[in-house]
């Protein structure tokens, strides 16, 4: 087999690890995306001419993967697959692969983070101190020992979070409707349905996954549920909240506030409404940006493309049943 072309969407592989790189040019050619993320229409462009891709959060969508007649592996640099059409992906012969627990951790003290810097308004108490407003500008924060945490989706991250609140003495509930309640009594955590927890929690923090039927699944009608004094933080998908009636919550004071790492659409644009509000804090889709999460989610998609060109199977596959399929056993040898 000739050497493969390995294309890299991924912004940040690489870029803190170069032995990473290093290892994958060994075996390949190795493309930079000159752009990132990717639409359809980029990808239909180009998928064609590669072997292999280190994938970023770009549109894999079933056009493209019909399109990818070369390509042996998509190895996802990230946790979510849902930019992915698995069953084409299938269909095609194509491995895809992830990093699975690789910046749990990171993520969930990013959220964390977001959420002493909405309840003790760190944002605002920065400014204060740096113009010296030793007493006028410092306000009134609140503590979160006997607050209630509500998490949706109680997946690795939602969980990690669900332990670092306990550690603060918060109540943890959560709404995550493929959880046995006997497992979530376990770890300390009562299952309720989304509207209770919405009406209930003090803070809301999102970490399910993305599909179709989640889209907008915080919209007008779940942010009029909340509590008045109760805050919202999302460092999963954007898509998840709708944002214009979120700008209309925190406008009107429907909530108190809100953090987010995610937006719908990212960079948002310049005349974004939420980047006027001074009850937000946004950062930019920085959660699993440590140096420790790289390292993992680099080192795990750089062993698995190097398997599969080895002939080896890969360790994280997201579509196992691929490994049956005669067409992918006619591109590779595994």
């Amino acid at each position: 087999m000739s050497r493969p072309k390995i294309l890299v969407t991924s912004r940040s592989y690489g870029r803190y690890y170069p032995d990473q790189l290093e290892r994958l040019k060994s075996i390949g050619e190795v493309v930079f995306s000159e752009s990132a993320p990717l639409k359809e229409e980029d990808l239909l462009r180009v998928i064609g001419e590669y072997d292999a891709v280190v994938a970023g959060v770009d549109e894999y969508t079933a056009r493209v993967l019909d399109a990818a007649k070369n390509l042996k592996i998509l190895a996802r640099y990230g946790v979510g697959i849902d930019n992915v059409d698995l069953e084409a992906a299938t269909r095609n012969g194509i491995i895809v692969t992830y990093t699975p627990g690789a910046n749990t951790n990171a993520v969930a003290e990013h959220t964390f983070a977001l959420i002493m810097a909405l309840v003790r308004d760190i944002p605002k108490l920065n400014e204060a101190g740096k113009q010296g407003l030793w007493g006028k500008g410092r306000g009134l924060g609140r503590e979160l020992r006997g607050k209630i945490l509500g998490i949706i989706g109680l997946g690795r991250i939602g969980r990690t979070v669900a332990e670092i609140a306990k550690g603060f003495g918060m109540t943890v509930i959560a709404y995550s409707p493929r959880v046995p309640r006997e497992e979530a009594e376990r770890l300390g955590i009562r299952l309720v349905s989304l509207e209770e927890l919405l009406s209930t929690a003090d803070i809301v923090s999102i970490h399910t996954s993305m599909s179709p039927e989640k889209y907008h699944m915080i919209g007008e009608r779940e942010l009029k549920m909340m509590k008045k004094t109760a805050y919202l933080v999302n460092t999963a998908r954007g898509e998840l909240i709708d944002e214009a009636a979120l700008v209309k919550a925190l406008k009107e004071g429907w909530i108190a506030g809100a953090a987010l790492d995610v937006l719908e659409k990212e960079p948002p644009p310049p005349d974004s409404e939420l980047l006027k509000l001074e009850n937000v804090i946004i950062t930019p889709h920085a959660g699993a940006h440590t140096w420790e999460a790289v390292k993992n989610m680099g080192d795990m998609v750089t062993e698995d493309i190097i398997a599969v060109f080895r002939g080896e199977k890969p360790k994280n596959i997201a579509n196992p049943e691929v490994l049956e399929k005669e067409n992918l056993r006619a591109k590779i040898k595994l």
